[in-house]
């Protein structure tokens, strides 16, 4: 099954752009929810608009199904996310299998009950390796949808892990539920995936496209570039400005670093790089255009063919500190059957 391959570019009510008409767009209702007329600021050439489940769960708000609906009809994105309720660390098997119960309610809802029917990305969570299974059939068999969002999937020992919302954090937990849920959607159903958050650094977009993700989104180009942080082709972020940041400070210092971003081609370095420690936007307009480029360059490699792609992640991996989460991909992709995952054999 071919990939999709789409890169979602997220904006907010204090857009980067206001012409994102080349762009797929991807937004969420949460903020909208309080103004009393919502409208976009910027223009998308089409737009992915979420429920804002997450994020109002980590602000304690309850999200009213009728003002999400009311928010997304206005809008009419192209594709838009039903209320759901991800999982909570420490959660108890009986509450989530509530909240997955309040899920497939929403979903039924937005397909009968909305003008929103024929444009839904249901969230699939999970809370075991038989519930994933089973929750997928349901989906294959009561959706109307062509692709699906990765939720809250997590291992055995979800009562303490916090599932799969957010920009993610590299680790071997986070490949083998990535791979899993990728793997199991394409053995159950005929959905493409998109998985969240991955398109905020270069070696975590390559990592979800690898694995097999059809599509993902970033909005952490933005949240890098308030906290002083720039994206570096085939690499991760770098510190460049005198506010201190909130993650890993890590300086431009490496000739070879500085000779990738002198030979930048994004409008601020083309202009004025002196604005790359000054203003945060200048900032997040790099990086756009850093992981735009990384996406043109995973597109261009697939269609030659997966050894080409591998190739081109073997030589950005081995100057960075995530080498051993490659190879554990690697590995995992090659030699760990989709039966054996599922029968619990690794």
């Amino acid at each position: 099954m071919s990939q999709l391959l789409l890169l979602w570019i997220g904006e907010q009510k204090n857009p980067i752009k206001i012409n994102r008409q080349k762009d797929l767009v991807m937004d969420s209702v949460i903020n909208y929810y309080k103004s009393s007329e919502p409208r976009l600021p910027y223009n998308p050439g089409k737009l992915f608009l979420d429920s804002g489940a997450f994020t109002a769960r980590q602000q304690g708000i309850l999200l009213e199904r009728e003002r999400v609906v009311e928010i997304q009809e206005l809008f009419m994105p192209e594709k838009a996310v039903p209320l759901d309720y991800p999982f909570s660390p420490g959660m108890s098997l009986v509450h989530m299998r509530k909240m997955w119960e309040k899920t497939k309610q929403n979903i039924i809802f937005w397909q009968s009950s909305t003008r929103l029917r024929k444009r839904i990305v249901p969230v699939l969570h999970a809370w075991s390796k038989s519930s994933l299974i089973s929750n997928l059939r349901w989906l294959q068999r009561e959706a109307d949808a062509e692709i699906i969002m990765l939720g809250s999937l997590v291992h055995p020992n979800f009562t303490s892990f916090s599932g799969f919302f957010g920009d993610r954090q590299p680790r071997k937990e986070l490949v083998d539920m990535l791979s899993l849920g990728i793997e199991a959607t394409r053995k159950y159903t005929d959905f493409k995936v998109h998985v969240t958050g991955f398109g905020s650094s270069p070696l975590t977009l390559h990592l979800a496209y690898y694995l097999g993700a059809d599509s993902t989104d970033s909005a952490g180009y933005r949240r890098k570039a308030a906290y002083g942080k720039i994206i570096l082709p085939g690499t991760g972020e770098r510190y460049v400005s005198d506010r201190s940041a909130r993650f890993g400070i890590s300086k431009i210092e490496d000739a070879l670093e500085l000779t990738w971003l002198a030979k930048c081609n994004c409008p601020v370095c083309r202009s004025n790089p002196e604005l790359l420690t000054k203003d945060w936007k200048a900032r997040a307009i790099h990086n756009e255009y850093v992981i735009k480029e990384e996406h043109k360059r995973a597109k261009q490699l697939l269609e030659i063919g997966n050894d080409a792609y591998e190739a081109y992640l073997d030589s950005i991996y081995s100057r960075s500190s995530l080498r051993y989460l490659w190879e554990y991909t690697k590995l995992r992709k090659h030699y760990v059957r989709i039966s054996q995952v599922l029968s619990g054999e690794t």
